[in-house]
């Protein structure tokens, strides 16, 4: 890891973010939507979501051999691995453009993993807050592995995708410019901003497993969203 990248996460790694208090408005819309597009919250933790996270990563676990190199055609990153779970194929773990597909008309599904993840598939698939999914994909950074200092957005939107610690090593941090998202190694449910620039060091002996998702909220989103704010702000 280049000098750059530790100087990235000395910088940053122990900043906090300050969370504005919601807008003094009665409507649970309204207050929704000011949270997601414009708090400007680098992350929010998801209260009530109830996973399995254990079963969950021993899936993922069990897979390990399946897993591709994730956006390796960048060259800068180390041990960033990942499996389809619903999108284009399970090998096909980038956006459409990157295989050369049009992003309007390409068409996402249960890939051909789905039996091998039966806990995981059901949860998503009946528990889950979300009406449908894009790609929805195991996420893995090995034992020593990094994700160099990047933005995956132009737009300052808290509700992009969700990101789920299976594990969280003690060691691995995700740090963003505006501190280190509080993963649990036992399970947790994050809101991720990635317009903000945000680096992954898995300074541990352990391989890391998160989910992300990509997909349309269902409405018992809004509740939780909500919820979850007021509690960070508390």
């Amino acid at each position: 890891m280049n000098q750059d990248t530790v100087d990235f996460f000395n910088q940053h790694e122990n900043q906090s973010f300050v969370y504005p208090p919601l807008p003094n408005t009665t409507s649970l819309q309204e207050k929704f939507n000011w949270v997601m597009f414009e708090s400007r919250a680098p992350w929010l933790k998801l209260l009530g979501i109830d996973a399995p996270y254990q079963e969950m990563l021993s899936e993922a676990q069990n897979l390990k051999n399946r897993f591709v190199f994730h956006r390796d055609e960048e060259g800068c990153h180390r041990g960033w691995r990942s499996l389809a779970i619903h999108g284009i194929a399970s090998d096909k773990t980038n956006v459409p453009e990157t295989y050369g597909l049009n992003p309007l008309e390409v068409s996402y599904s249960w890939t051909d993993i789905q039996d091998h993840c039966p806990i995981t598939v059901n949860f998503f698939k009946n528990k889950f807050p979300y009406k449908n999914y894009q790609r929805l994909r195991f996420m893995l950074l090995e034992a020593g592995g990094y994700i160099m200092p990047h933005s995956d957005s132009s737009q300052c939107f808290l509700g992009a995708a969700i990101n789920i610690s299976l594990n969280n090593p003690p060691g691995c941090r995700m740090t963003t410019v505006n501190g280190t998202v509080p993963f649990l190694d036992s399970g947790s449910a994050i809101f991720f901003n990635n317009y903000y620039k945000h680096a992954v060091w898995n300074n541990s002996n352990q391989d890391r497993y998160h989910i992300i998702v990509h997909g349309a909220w269902d409405e018992k989103i809004m509740t939780m969203v909500v919820d979850s704010y007021q509690s960070a702000v508390s």
